[in-house]
């Protein structure tokens, strides 16, 4: 399945769980209603560990690629500076 739409079911089902918690809670009290809270906060939980699981996969796969533009990037800014290295830079006013 896709990790945006698990992120989102997780974060529905925690926003559920936490409206029949406040619903039962007003109805019964806090230990009659006390699994919702949890239910609730164990989705929460769900989703910001799917949130940076996805993140963390993310840079790994981006790692490379950017060590390589990184690479790029400083070869084409040294080549930028000795070509403009003659001209005096502009201060700029504060």
């Amino acid at each position: 399945m896709n990790s945006k739409l698990i992120r989102t079911i997780f974060l529905a089902l925690a926003f559920g769980f936490l409206v029949l918690w406040v619903l039962e809670f007003r109805r019964a009290g806090l230990l009659e209603s006390y699994w919702l809270l949890l239910l609730c906060i164990v989705c929460f939980l769900l989703f910001q560990f799917s949130r940076l699981k996805a993140a963390t996969a993310a840079k790994q796969a981006g790692e490379p690629e950017a060590e390589r533009q990184k690479s790029n990037h400083t070869a084409a800014v040294g080549g930028r500076q000795a070509a403009v290295k003659g001209k005096p830079a502009k201060n700029p006013k504060k």
